[in-house]
């Protein structure tokens, strides 16, 4: 599935909370367990709020028990908001604490499924969060 148009951006929450948003953009906020919502300004086609830590049991298996990474349930939720919003959206922007990791890795997956563009040579995406949120985009593409 080709978007030529689709940019997708991936950024850090304070940059996304100073962020005005662009027209047509959809965003995905990440944060932690733990921590509170990101404060964002109105303005965004539409938002969708997940909350999961930062850990990669692919790169680093057995590492942050006590944390909770991105479920299949979780998984399955942003695939069909992304399927969603390609249709009414130009861009979408996902940010997560640092934007280099969670952040990265939805982005990537979502450049992958779509034929946006990511940087090229960029490897500090949660390998863990791309690849479950690819193998749910692919679902959800397919099933669209």
């Amino acid at each position: 599935m080709q978007h030529r148009r689709l940019r997708v951006l991936f950024v850090s929450q304070g940059q996304a909370e100073r962020m005005r948003p662009p027209r047509n953009c959809a965003l995905i906020s990440i944060t932690d367990l733990s921590a509170p919502l990101a404060v964002l300004r109105p303005g965004w086609s539409s938002i969708l709020r997940l909350a999961f830590d930062d850990v990669d049991p692919i790169t680093f298996p057995g590492m942050n028990r006590d944390f909770r990474s991105l479920s299949g349930d979780q998984a399955e939720e942003l695939a069909g908001y992304v399927v969603s919003q390609l249709p009414r959206c130009a861009r979408i922007v996902v940010h997560c604490r640092h934007g280099i990791s969670r952040s990265a890795g939805i982005a990537k997956a979502i450049a992958e499924a779509t034929g946006a563009t990511f940087p090229q040579g960029y490897a500090e995406y949660n390998r863990h969060v791309y690849k479950t949120t690819l193998s749910a985009l692919a679902r959800a593409i397919h099933a669209a």
